[in-house]
């Protein structure tokens, strides 16, 4: 899926409205004539409740997940069961697509955030500024991430494309 984002940004690249960085957090990455990426993102918070989900050390739980990756996918619904922290089963609620869930647990949904923030500080482009601001919300018990949204946008081109994921009725098996 990030390997379509990315693809999707190139291509579809767009003016990405002037914020302030979220969470006070902007993150630097490589700066040239050609190249330029700003990703905005609290990433102290995020790796705090990253850690704090972590101590929990919640392996078996269930929980649906709402995800849309507009424009490149259709909204979707899934329950999930996750055993001994690995995903053990899915089942779509309504429309099925055709692929797994984006994400297969709680732990693959850090995760994989993790390794795009690190990707997109690595990433190389020409010709173009590349912004992507990432919005997150948490349980404040459990310390999951209840929602979670990614934009990305870039100037001199056209477009705009997204990510959302909820995760709600979470359950501790």
């Amino acid at each position: 899926m990030k390997y379509l984002l990315t693809i999707f940004c190139l291509i579809l690249c767009s003016c990405f409205p002037e914020k302030e960085p979220y969470g006070n957090q902007l993150l630097p990455s490589s700066s040239s004539n050609s190249f330029d990426v700003d990703i905005r993102v609290d990433k102290e918070k995020f790796k705090s409740e990253w850690n704090l989900w972590k101590s929990k050390d919640i392996k078996n739980y269930s929980f649906k997940l709402k995800g849309d990756a507009s424009p490149m996918t259709d909204a979707y619904e899934v329950a999930i069961i996750v055993k001994n922290g690995i995903m053990d089963s899915f089942e779509y609620i309504g429309k099925k697509p055709n692929m797994e869930p984006e994400y297969t647990s709680i732990s693959d949904m850090y995760q994989k955030i993790y390794n795009e923030i690190m990707d997109y500080e690595n990433q190389e482009l020409e010709n173009c500024h590349l912004v992507v601001q990432y919005e997150m919300e948490y349980d404040q018990e459990s310390h999951y991430i209840t929602n979670f949204e990614a934009s990305y946008g870039a100037s001199d081109c056209e477009g705009l494309g997204h990510l959302k994921a909820t995760v709600s009725d979470f359950l501790q098996n």
